[in-house]
């Protein structure tokens, strides 16, 4: 097969780094309270459509297909980096809001003020709030991505038709330009066999004259 391009192996190397990075984060989640890593998110899709749109540009059939290949295994495997990035955003969540409701119960015990346990009761309805708009966000974040394919694939529909209208066009001319030659060959032998004609004449009227 013949090595793809220069540009889509930088491409397949700086999504292999994003994943990785972006697993690493969707651990991290789990574990403590590691923002959601949405620029990595972001920079993936970027990536991807970079990769995308450098697969039309390969010189071969070979690269184009393997580079294609790469494209869909990736986005595959960002979708499945998303699905595990909302479900550690969840336990995440629900950890949170059990440690909580657990302090909540152990302070009711000990005989807290009614303040305190408002404020802790306060501190679960932030913290719920704050999951709910980062997930709201990867929804949109989603929904851009989903938009921007469409219209990439509008324009690659588009400068099809266009293509298709030039090869009509040059088709067209083709014909013209072979039509044209053919009839440039039919004068040109029309006037040799005219001047052959007239020479002939010439000396048949010689011949006469002089016998």
């Amino acid at each position: 097969m013949d090595s793809i391009s220069d540009d889509a192996q930088l491409a397949l190397q700086q999504l292999f780094q994003l994943e990785i990075d972006l697993r690493t984060s969707v651990d991290n989640i789990r574990e403590n309270n590691e923002p959601a890593p949405y620029t990595t998110l972001q920079a993936m899709r970027q990536k991807l459509n970079h990769l995308r749109v450098k697969a039309n540009e390969q010189t071969s059939p070979e690269a184009e297909s393997f580079v294609r290949e790469q494209y869909k295994l990736h986005s595959d495997e960002l979708d499945t980096l998303q699905r595990q990035l909302r479900n550690a955003l969840n336990v995440r969540a629900e950890k949170e809001d059990k440690q909580n409701r657990d302090g909540l119960f152990h302070s009711s015990r000990k005989r807290v003020k009614p303040r305190d346990a408002g404020e802790i009761a306060q501190d679960v309805t932030n913290r719920m709030q704050r999951n709910t708009q980062l997930l709201a966000a990867m929804v949109r974040q989603q929904e851009e991505t989903v938009k921007t394919l469409a219209t990439s694939s509008d324009e690659v529909t588009e400068v099809g038709v266009e293509y298709s209208g030039l090869s009509a066009v040059l088709t067209t001319s083709s014909r013209l330009v072979t039509k044209y030659g053919r009839r440039v060959m039919t004068d040109t032998f029309l006037t040799y066999l005219g001047f052959f004609l007239f020479l002939c004449t010439v000396l048949y009227v010689i011949q006469k004259r002089l016998f």
